[in-house]
Parts: C-alpha cells; sequence; structure tokens
C-alpha cells in the first residue's frame, strides 16, 4: 500500500468546494480516510496510463480511474518524475514542451481524505518523443553570391543547418543553370551527412565565360521530412580559361561537289581577337599542289564567323585544304592551342545545254506521228528528265499528254505523245530549268523549240441546211454547208458548191460566201426557187481546206421545196418555261415551239431573243431551230442572273417555209431562282504544295460559277512570303467566260521562295454571294539557277 499523506483540514475543504464546482460527486464526510468509507485500502494506484502526441509541443497522457477509487477527488499527472498537473478526469494535456525530447508520464491519485496513491509505474505507452517541425536552412554555400571569377572547374556546395535527407538531394533540387537562357548544366549531387554539406558536381567544365544561378528547391527535407522553408538561389559568373575553336565549317569537311565560286567559312566557338584571325592565320590550298589560294579574310564580331574570300572563282574537280593556325585567340587571350584542318573537293558547275532537238526549231510538214527528242551535252539526272520538265504543247492551246524517256548512253530524252497530232498545227517543246545534269546543274534557261505538223487530213462536209431529206422547204432559202475545218476561200464558189433542179438537172443561179468564223458555205439562189421541185446541192472534190487537201469524194444532199402557196401565218403555241414561270434555273435554255415548219433562216438572234425585263438589257445567246419539232431553241452564252425578270421576243421577222410571218411580235416572261449559294474555288495554278514553281509564272484560280468582276481585285486576291507575309507586288485580272482570277506580279517571284495565296470572302458572284470562307493555297518557287 502506498504511503499516506495527509492535507490540512483547510485546504481539503478547498478542494472540496472546487470539486464539487466541478460536478464531481464527493464524499460528505471530511476528515475520513478513504479506506474507511467502504472497503479496503483506497485510493490504489491507477492503470494503463498511455501518452500520445497531440502536437509537436503537446502530449495527451490518458489513463484508467483507481480500482479502488472511494473518495478520488483528482488525480496527479508526473513528466519524468516531476509533477506537472493535476486533472480532475481520467486525462490530462501537457503543453509547452521540446521539439525531439522524450518524456515518460506516471499518474497518481488523490483521495479526499488527503491520501495519495502511489504512482503508476513508466511503462512504454506512457513514453513518447516530440517530433521535429522546424524547416532546415542553408547556412553557407559556395562560390559566394556574386562571385566573379570562378573556375570553370569549380563544383557549388550548400552547408545546411542541421542533417538532411540524403534521397531528397538531386539535380532536380539542387541545380545549375546559365542565367541567360535557363539552360540546365549537367552533373550529380552528393552529401556529406557528417558536414551536412551538399555538392553539385558538373558532368564537364562550367561554359564561361557566363553566369550561373545556383538553385536548392522545397523539395529538400531533413531527417523529420521537413522541407525548406523557401527556395534558395544565388549566382556567380566563370572565368574564362578555354580557348576559341572551330565548330562549324563551310564547306563542310569532306564536303564533294561544291561550287568553284564558294567561299569559305569557319565558325567559332566564342568571340575572337579579330587582329589574330587574317589571311596568315586562316588559309585555303590545293592539297595536290600546296599552291595557296589568293583571297581575303573578313571576322564578323557578331555572328563569330571568319569568311575566306577567294581573288578568283576555284579550279573544278580540285581538292583543297583549309587550315586555321593554333595562334587564334579569343577575347581574354586563349589560344586554340590545336590547328584546325579541313578539306573539300569542287565539282562540276558548268549548266548542261540542249546542242540538238528533234524536230529542228521552226521545222515544218513534220509526221504527226513525230517522238520529239533532245540531246543533252552532257550526262543528266535521270529523275529529272520527266513529264514535268519535257513538255509539249499546242501553241494554242492545252498540254499534249505523253510518255517520257531518258536514254544515258546518247544522253537523250524523248517524248512519245499518247496520240496523233493534230494535222497542220503549231506546237512547242519545252525542256525547263528543272532538267539537272548528275553534279545538280540546272539548265541556265528553259530551251524551247517549235515546229508545225502536216495536214493530210482531207476535209468533209459535217452538216448541211436544210437538212438532207427536208421537205416543205421554203422557196426563198439559202443552202448552207458546213466543214470540219478551215477551207481555202479561192476554192469555195459556184462551181464547187451549187445547187440543180433533181429532175432537169440546171443549175440554179446564185452566189456562194465563204464564213471562215465557222467553216461554212452558203449558196444564195438569185431568185425564189420553184414550189414542189425536188433540189440536189453537190460540194465537188475542187473544195479544198488550207493545207490543200480536197474533199475525199463529191458530197451529194437534197431537198424539195413546199408543193403549193402557203398564205397562214405561223403562231408561238408553246414556250418553255412557260409565260409567268418562276424559280427557273439559271442556266435554263428557252424554247418557242412553232404552230407549222418554219424558214430556218429567219430564226436566229435577231427575231429570237431574250431581254431583261428590268431595263430591257439584252442577253447574249445563240439561236438554233429544230426542223423535225418546229422548235427554236435560244441558249444563254452563260447563266442568266439569279432573282431577275426575263421576257422572251419572237417577232414578225419569223417566217414559215412558205414566207408568212407572225401576225405581231409575241413575248412571254419568266423569273430566274434566286440565288443563295456560296461560290468556291475548284482550280489553282500553281497546286497547292506544288514546287519547282517557275519564277515568271502567273498565278490563276477558277471559281465554280460567274464572279462579280468587281470584287475580284489586289484586296481579295493576294499574295505573300509564306514567313514574314511580305506582299507580292502585281495586278488582278477576271475572264467572265472562263470564271478565272488571274495575278500577274510585278516582278518575277523571288526564288526557293514559299508564298500563299489568299482569296477572302470579299470576292463574291454576281448574285452577291462571298465564299464560305477565306481560300487558301501555297506553292514553292524553284531555286536560282547557280
Amino acid at each position: 500500500m502506498g504511503a499516506i499523506t495527509r492535507f490540512p483540514l483547510k485546504a481539503l475543504s478547498e478542494r472540496r468546494k472546487l470539486f464539487a464546482a466541478a460536478g464531481l460527486f464527493l464524499v460528505a464526510m471530511a476528515g475520513l480516510a478513504c479506506g474507511e468509507l467502504t472497503g479496503p485500502v483506497s485510493p490504489s494506484t491507477p492503470v494503463n496510463v498511455t501518452a500520445t502526441i497531440a502536437s509537436p509541443t503537446s502530449v495527451l497522457v490518458r489513463w484508467e480511474a483507481s480500482p479502488q477509487s472511494d473518495g478520488v477527488i483528482s488525480y496527479n499527472v508526473f513528466r519524468n518524475g516531476t509533477r506537472v498537473g493535476e486533472s480532475v478526469t481520467t486525462s490530462y494535456t501537457d503543453t509547452g514542451l521540446a521539439q525531439e525530447t522524450t518524456y515518460s508520464y506516471t499518474v497518481s491519485a488523490n483521495c479526499t481524505a488527503g491520501v495519495l496513491s502511489e504512482r503508476s509505474s513508466e511503462t512504454a505507452l506512457a513514453t513518447v518523443t516530440t517530433r521535429d517541425v522546424t524547416a532546415p536552412r542553408v547556412i553557407a554555400f559556395q562560390p559566394p553570391s556574386n562571385f566573379v571569377g570562378v573556375s570553370p572547374a569549380a563544383t557549388a556546395t550548400a552547408t545546411f543547418n542541421e542533417a538532411i535527407d540524403p534521397t531528397t538531394l538531386n539535380t532536380t533540387t539542387f541545380n545549375l543553370k546559365v542565367t541567360s537562357s535557363g539552360a540546365l548544366i549537367p552533373g550529380t549531387v552528393t552529401y556529406n551527412a557528417t558536414t551536412r554539406v551538399a555538392t553539385f558536381t558538373p558532368a564537364a567544365l562550367l561554359p564561361n565565360p557566363v553566369n550561373i544561378t545556383a538553385t536548392l528547391t522545397t523539395g529538400v527535407k531533413d531527417l523529420a521530412g521537413n522541407r525548406l522553408a523557401a527556395q534558395v538561389t544565388w549566382a556567380f559568373t566563370t572565368r574564362d580559361d578555354t580557348g576559341p575553336s572551330v565548330i562549324s565549317i563551310v564547306p563542310a569537311n569532306g564536303a564533294v561537289g561544291v561550287s568553284t565560286a564558294t567561299t569559305i567559312a569557319a565558325t567559332f566557338s566564342e568571340p575572337l581577337e579579330a587582329s589574330t584571325i587574317n589571311e596568315t592565320s586562316f588559309t585555303v590550298r590545293a592539297s595536290v599542289s600546296g599552291v595557296a589560294v589568293p583571297g581575303t579574310v573578313v571576322y564578323n564580331t557578331a555572328t563569330r564567323v571568319a569568311t575566306f574570300t577567294p581573288t578568283s572563282p576555284l579550279a573544278s574537280n580540285t581538292a583543297y585544304a583549309v587550315t586555321i593556325a593554333a595562334t587564334v585567340r579569343d577575347i581574354p587571350g586563349n589560344q586554340m592551342g590545336a590547328t584546325f584542318v579541313s578539306s573539300f573537293r569542287t565539282g562540276d558547275n558548268v549548266p548542261p545545254t540542249v546542242v540538238s532537238t528533234v524536230p529542228a526549231d521552226l521545222a515544218t510538214n513534220i509526221p504527226r506521228s513525230i517522238v520529239l527528242s533532245a540531246t543533252f551535252s552532257e550526262p543528266m539526272d535521270p529523275a529529272t528528265i520527266n513529264a514535268t520538265t519535257f513538255t509539249l504543247r499546242a501553241t494554242a492551246g492545252a498540254a499534249v499528254a505523253g510518255t517520257v524517256a531518258y536514254d544515258a548512253a546518247t544522253n537523250t530524252a524523248t517524248f512519245t505523245p499518247l496520240a496523233q497530232l493534230d494535222g497542220g498545227t503549231t506546237y512547242t517543246a519545252t525542256i525547263t530549268t528543272g532538267a539537272k545534269d548528275v553534279a545538280g546543274n540546272s539548265l541556265a534557261a528553259n530551251r524551247t523549240w517549235t515546229f508545225i505538223t502536216a495536214d493530210n487530213t482531207p476535209p468533209t462536209v459535217t452538216s448541211v441546211s436544210p437538212p438532207n431529206g427536208a421537205t416543205n422547204v421554203a422557196v426563198n432559202t439559202s443552202v448552207t454547208v458546213t466543214f470540219s475545218e478551215a477551207m481555202n476561200p479561192s476554192t469555195i464558189n459556184t462551181t464547187t458548191v451549187n445547187v440543180r433542179n433533181t429532175n432537169t438537172n440546171a443549175l440554179v443561179a446564185g452566189v456562194v460566201t465563204y464564213n471562215a468564223g465557222n467553216n461554212s458555205a452558203t449558196f444564195t439562189p438569185s431568185g425564189p426557187l420553184a414550189n414542189g421541185t425536188a433540189y440536189t446541192v453537190t460540194v465537188t472534190t475542187g473544195a479544198m481546206d488550207v493545207a490543200g487537201n480536197a474533199l475525199a469524194s463529191t458530197f451529194t444532199s437534197g431537198f424539195t421545196t413546199i408543193a403549193v402557196a402557203d398564205t397562214t401565218r405561223p403562231t408561238v403555241v408553246a414556250t418553255t418555261p412557260p409565260t409567268g414561270a418562276t424559280g427557273v434555273a439559271a442556266n435554263t435554255a428557252v424554247t418557242v415551239s412553232f404552230s407549222e415548219p418554219m424558214d430556218a433562216t429567219s430564226i436566229n438572234g435577231t427575231t429570237v431573243r431574250v431581254n431583261v425585263t428590268a431595263g430591257g438589257a439584252l442577253v447574249p445567246g445563240t439561236v438554233t431551230y429544230n426542223a423535225g419539232t418546229n422548235t427554236a431553241t435560244f441558249t444563254p452564252t452563260a447563266p442568266l442572273a439569279n432573282n431577275t425578270g426575263y421576257t422572251l421576243t419572237v417577232t414578225t421577222g419569223a417566217r414559215d417555209v412558205a414566207g408568212n410571218t407572225l401576225l405581231s411580235d409575241f413575248t412571254s416572261t419568266f423569273t430566274t431562282v434566286a440565288d443563295t449559294a456560296a461560290p468556291t474555288v475548284i482550280a489553282t495554278s500553281p497546286a497547292n504544295n506544288a514546287t519547282n514553281v517557275p519564277i515568271s509564272s502567273t498565278v490563276t484560280v477558277t471559281f465554280s460559277e460567274n464572279m462579280d468582276p468587281a470584287t475580284i481585285n489586289g484586296t481579295t486576291f493576294n499574295l505573300r512570303t509564306t514567313t514574314g507575309g511580305v506582299a507580292k507586288a502585281g495586278t488582278v485580272s477576271y475572264n467572265t467566260t472562263t470564271r478565272i482570277a488571274t495575278f500577274t506580279p510585278t516582278t518575277p517571284f523571288a526564288p526557293a521562295t514559299n508564298y500563299t495565296a489568299t482569296i477572302t470572302t470579299g470576292a463574291r458572284d454576281v448574285a452577291g454571294n462571298g465564299l464560305a470562307g477565306t481560300f487558301t493555297f501555297v506553292f514553292t518557287t524553284a531555286a536560282a539557277a547557280p
């Protein structure tokens, strides 16, 4: 049993009042020993004492009440044997403790009679060690902050005020960077636990002379896991004690095929003392003979490039040695230390030429089955001889499809057309500068030659009006014969083109005219033909084309005039579109159906026409007549405008085959559909991403529909360099027939340059619809000839 300690009665009385205020039930009978209340000795020692860390500087102590607790009014708490407090409950929080310190707690009970129990035993559960929560600090570092003249072989160190977790020290948490660029310097990090020093050892000499920033991040932790309170940085500057070196040379060491007009440029690792790089320290010699190449040396301090410019071009196919002496120094005076040597060999820089062609330039009467050829002055790179660099084009037309081959044994390229050429036609063959010799030299300029093919194809009659077998032909008709090609006008006359009475074979008097625009001959009788009479049209073999080829055989055709006089006037019985129609397609053709056969010669653009209703503007177009259906068709030259009213007129000039005219002009109206569709670009030249585009090219775009010419200009169609966006000066034109806009540069394009062509949404169709979005395409011009 623990020793019994009695407190003065006054003190006990004060305790009773205190504990009563706390709500603790007390034994009312003061002065009695605890053990006298209910049983055995009381109080006994508290049990199951535990201590846990509440915070870095406080501990929570808990225990179970004394097994014999009659009259227990409080508990004393002891830390490492010293009483630190008293609690009326079974727990106590001990505060104001030191970090990283071990504390052991015991507890004893207080009885109303002033009797104390024995203290509990010191146990592991009642013993705790407080934590370390103080952030580590850097107390010293090397090189010192802002120190200038640090050796490139130096390391960087940081000393801490306490032990650091080595696993948190690495090149992520401790690094060096070039201050100006932020480039990390490779290296390794080590840690000495005894001296608490971290060391960053660069993988190579530090760059010099540069300012370097050392950084320790908050990823660095002490052994308790506390991070640095804030990132630590300092800077220092290395000194330059490394000699300069050549980091690149042009031409590259071992280069072959170098131009004889080359200069030799050496780039150094750092700025040089300009006086040490000159014609004495930077030399070029022929490798075999050792003869020095005369030249001048210029040093550019901004780029650190020294350039040797030969006084005259180098010799072809010759090896040269470049030497830069070890005595060349940088600004601080450090020498290179070793002589720099490089070599190169010049190549063939003479452009190839075309020495002969088949056919020869300006040749005539060339067979239509000709295979073209071009012979070069030297062996060519076969990969550059193709359908792009060897082309054939009719002077007034598109490119001719064909295959291109190259014979290395004869240095000859051939172009074989896929089909026979047209007769009597001028063609132009072209070898472009894209053709290169085996050394990579392009032709100095495009090589072109022209020739004319022989025309040995007889002409033919392709149509006749009135058509063969026609009946009820007007007696005042003219006879028109259309040929397959241009004819010699001197061979088209009443001897070669005539009309006879089929039954009597009598010639019909008249005159013959020839229209070169449509290759047609027209026989106009001197007076009306007889009614109900058969006539024969004859074209003899005396009719010849412009090449002198006669018709292969005589052409004949027949027709019969109307039998009796007809006094009934013709009428218009139907039109398409019908009168009053709306929503008519812009590409519609207008047809007029007559009540009887009409004189085809009276059905033309004068008697059948279409006008814009508002304003009366005449719509350009062509008029044809179908005698089989008595139908005239007006075909507009271009699509009609959208959402526009039109008026069809058939005048009294329209006659039936008997010569009777309409009683009065006939009119009909219709309205086209509204256009809301945006136009698009359907083709470009050059094509998108095209390369080797000649610098003299024009640039074109083809639209999907008719455009408003006023919106096609240098604002809506422009060209700029893809890099830098420099605008290219030029003029813009628009062809309403082909729907092609053309950009013509004021000066040739720059060679080997990428351009971007742009067509903006300001480009609008004739209905006012703009492109749905800006359209762009790019191309690259051919490199300049060497």
